[in-house]
Formats: structure tokens, C-alpha cells, sequence
């Protein structure tokens, strides 16, 4: 199983790729560190953009919610929600960030001056290239493993409204425990190749989860105690991969 979740393959590619090309970058010097380190806090935003047309499709063709508690947000109202509270989040966050950034980064001088500071993070040299890159291995996992097999047809617009949270909290731990070691070893390379892997490792896992994999399948039948919590640990294992 770890074979098949750490080589590449046709599923994670993209992934692989993206990997590669960032530390190809980083090593041969065309970004630095905190490049790295930035882009990957920008990418929270991708992710929230993305998980607005997820949210649109859902609403869309996706599940008629069955409830007893009456009537539930879709569409318009329920995206409008979600940025709402998502946007609350990117804030908070985008603030402890920074915070943690005054030390390092002298352009960067009121953690609660969030506009000017992300004005900043996205002028810094070499930030387009990896950004781009970021968006698009984002953009080719949410159509490989979303819209081209249908998966946007299996979830109330409700279900999915919470997904973008788990893979968030996972990145920006990664992407704090590496910033403590720029800060404390003033090792900025090391820690960057250390935020590049732990990465390429928790998306390498999160692809491997995909729809009808091998991987699903062995972790489903290895913690289910029946038929039908078979089915239910496939189903929750693959949320995770959303």
C-alpha cells in the first residue's frame, strides 16, 4: 500500500510534478524560502475560490438534502455563507501569519494591515511562478478527482460545505512548523525542502484516497466490522480526498 501511495502514478502526477518543480527552483535559487513559505498561505485562498465552484455545482446537480429541520442554504445564499465565514478564517489566520512574519520580513510591519501585506507577499520575486504552479495542480486535482467523474452528483450542497477546513488546518500546521525552523535555525532552504516534502507527503496520501482506489478499499476493509460500515468508512475515507 505505501508503494502505491508514494510512487508516482497517472492520480498524483500533478502533485509529484508541482513537487519537483518547486524544489528544482528553490535549489537552483530562482525563490527563496519565505517565496515558499508565502505561496503556500496563498494557496488557502485557491482552495476557498475552487470550493466556491464546488459548492455551485452541488447545489446545482448535486443531492436534494433530506432533513427534518426545513429548509437549508444552496446555491447563492449558501456560497455567499461560506464566504463569509471562510473569509472570517483566511483573516484570522492571514493575521497570525503575518505576525509571525515581522520578525523575518521587514516590509512587513502591522500583522493587522492585511491588504498592504498581501500586496507585498505577492510582489515578491519569483511569487507569480510558484503561485501559478499551485493554482494549477489545485485546478487539475479538483477536475480529475470532481468534475470529470461526476463526484459533485454525490453530496448535498451541506455535506461538502465544511471540506476545505481539514486539509487547511493540516497545510498550515505543516507551513507553521516550518517557519519555526527558519526562524530558530536560520536554516531557510532546509526548512523550505522540509515544508516542500511534508507537503508532496500529505497530498500524496489525501490522492491516494480517490474514488475506487486500492488504498480506500484495504483502509475500509481493514477498520470496518461489516457490509455496511464497509461502505460507510469508504465513504468517509474518500471525503477526505474532496
Amino acid at each position: 500500500m505505501i508503494r502505491t501511495i508514494l510512487f508516482p502514478n497517472q492520480k498524483n502526477m500533478l502533485v509529484w510534478a508541482n513537487a519537483l518543480f518547486l524544489l528544482a527552483l528553490l535549489l537552483m535559487q530562482q525563490i527563496d524560502a519565505l517565496t515558499v513559505v508565502f505561496a503556500y498561505f496563498l494557496e488557502t485562498i485557491v482552495i476557498g475560490v475552487i470550493h466556491i465552484v464546488k459548492l455551485w455545482m452541488v447545489s446545482s446537480e448535486g443531492k436534494v438534502p433530506q432533513s427534518e429541520k426545513g429548509f437549508q442554504l444552496r446555491g447563492i445564499p449558501l456560497i455567499l455563507f461560506f464566504m463569509m465565514h471562510y473569509g472570517m478564517f483566511v483573516a484570522i489566520q492571514s493575521i497570525f501569519a503575518f505576525t509571525l512574519f515581522e520578525a523575518a520580513v521587514p516590509e512587513i510591519t502591522n500583522s493587522f494591515a492585511i491588504l498592504d501585506n498581501y500586496a507585498y507577499v505577492l510582489s515578491v520575486p519569483g511569487m507569480s511562478v510558484v503561485l501559478a504552479s499551485l493554482i494549477v495542480t489545485n485546478l487539475g486535482y479538483f477536475y480529475t478527482n470532481f468534475w470529470k467523474n461526476q463526484q459533485y452528483k454525490q453530496y448535498t450542497p451541506g455535506a461538502i460545505l465544511m471540506k476545505p477546513y481539514v486539509r487547511i488546518f493540516v497545510q498550515q500546521f505543516v507551513v507553521i512548523l516550518a517557519f519555526f525552523f527558519y526562524l530558530l535555525f536560520s536554516a531557510g532552504t532546509i526548512a523550505a525542502v522540509l515544508l516542500i516534502v511534508f507537503r508532496l507527503l500529505i497530498d500524496l496520501a489525501v490522492v491516494a484516497l480517490h474514488k475506487d482506489s486500492d488504498v480506500l478499499d484495504t483502509l475500509a476493509k481493514k477498520f470496518a466490522n461489516s457490509p455496511e460500515a464497509y461502505e460507510e468508512m469508504k465513504r468517509k475515507y474518500q471525503e477526505f480526498s474532496e
